[in-house]
């Protein structure tokens, strides 16, 4: 049988690698009208380069989301851990850029190599349009910017969802799939961006479905769950055991049993969160990384690091991944530095943290951490460094392949390398 992905994300329009200026890839936004190509020629003329790459991104995140959101906005909650979104819920307002980016990417419609420039470009959009940049917008990176938005966004004639996805979603919910039907067999062999989204969906729908529904959905589970388990992150592995929990305490039996029957074939059980205080942390740290990946994050970090650290000083385990991320990403910045106030108190945090614990993140949390695998300029590497270095982490052995290459290249202070086995790592997620 052709080994064809469940949903694959589009590569972009071909440009001319001559193209050098707005006229010349302007005609190629087919997303936009003509009085739109217009203005951001006619800005790129008048050397009003913040104003044209402010406007061309704008449209494309606007696209973006309209797309996602013909999902429904109601799925869109499921995906991101928003069980407050229902279908009026406007994305626009409540998605910001950087997890519409990351959600297009889950979903396919864009793929790996589109979602790290779109990501790039909105790291450079923030930095431009903050309280403390210093530097005006330069034609260089406003061209760059508004190419990467037509490349991957405004050239598509009609961006959307792949419709093999669509078809699988339905099949969850309508039949009880056989470990050898062929897009199960395809499912198994995904990047975990598509597992996860596919266990996103299955358990969502236990919390909330009844009848043939919620049937289908646990058959389906129990199905998948024993050859994904093995590659799911811990994060996932948690999601499984909170609804259990979850479920339990809704006095849902038929969800119970089925959520149970799943849990022990591959001896889960340690996954389910004995309180809910972990679901407060873990909403916090979200919080730290929508705001890290807006505009303004240097100002706006310092109040919500400070939320996270006043929840209290250990971290329960369920949300352990989620609170290392978003206190590593705060200390080691972006590309632009880090926010001073929040980095120190982050600091603070990530030393409390024990050593058993950072062998744990570093040998079963790391490699699934799309966030902190593409945080390794020379200066975060360095920060991150130092703080190996300060904190006495510094034994660590025995790690996964590229883990361990990772965190060799973090002790060594060797960029170069760690970026070689982040990406490694990172490319294991989509690829």
């Amino acid at each position: 049988m052709k080994e064809v992905k469940l949903w694959q994300g589009p590569n972009g329009i071909d440009l001319p690698t001559s193209i050098r200026d707005a006229n010349g890839v302007i005609p190629y936004a087919n997303g936009l009208t003509p009085k739109q190509k217009h203005q951001i020629i006619a800005a790129f003329n008048i050397e009003a380069y913040d104003m044209a790459a402010e406007y061309a991104w704008k449209k494309a995140m606007v696209r973006l989301k309209e797309t996602i959101a013909t999902l429904g906005m109601k799925f869109v909650g499921e995906l991101i851990g928003r069980p407050d979104f229902d279908e009026t819920t406007s994305i626009e307002s409540e998605i910001s850029d950087y997890s519409a980016i990351q959600l297009a990417e889950q979903l396919g419609v864009i793929g790996p190599t589109a979602s790290i420039k779109l990501r790039h470009c909105n790291e450079m959009i923030g930095h431009y349009f903050s309280k403390n940049a210093e530097d005006e917008l330069d034609f260089g990176t406003a061209f760059n910017i508004v190419r990467t938005s037509v490349q991957y966004v405004l050239g598509e004639h009609d961006i959307s969802i792949a419709i093999e996805f669509s078809k699988f979603r339905n099949r969850l919910f309508s039949e009880a799939l056989k470990i050898d039907d062929p897009q199960v067999e395809q499912l198994v062999e995904s990047p975990l961006f598509y597992l996860r989204t596919v266990l996103t969906i299955l358990l969502t729908s236990i919390k909330s479905e009844v009848g043939a529904k919620l049937e289908h959905s646990l058959a389906n589970l129990n199905t998948l769950i024993s050859p994904i388990w093995p590659k799911i992150s811990e994060n996932d592995k948690w999601n499984i055991g909170s609804t259990y929990r979850d479920v339990t305490a809704a006095g849902n039996t038929i969800a119970a049993t089925g959520l149970k029957s799943a849990l022990l074939k591959v001896s889960g059980f340690d996954y389910v969160p004995e309180n809910l205080r972990s679901v407060t942390f873990i909403n916090t740290a979200k919080q730290i990384i929508e705001v890290h990946n807006s505009f303004n994050n240097f100002y706006n970090e310092p109040a919500v690091v400070e939320k996270l650290k006043n929840l209290g000083t250990s971290i329960p385990a369920p949300a352990l991944a989620h609170c290392m991320q978003a206190y590593l990403a705060v200390y080691l910045g972006n590309i632009y530095g880090v926010s001073h106030t929040a980095a120190v108190v982050a600091e603070k945090e990530l030393s409390k943290i024990t050593e058993d614990r950072w062998s744990y993140y570093f040998r079963k949390i790391i490699q699934t951490d799309e966030v902190i695998l593409l945080k390794t300029n020379p200066n975060q590497i360095v920060r991150f460094h130092q703080f190996l270095i300060n904190n006495s982490l510094i034994s660590f052995t025995g790690l996964p392949k590229n883990n361990q290459l990772f965190y060799n290249s973090l002790l060594t202070n060797n960029a170069n390398g760690a970026k070689k086995a982040g990406r490694a790592m990172f490319d294991t997620l989509t690829n």
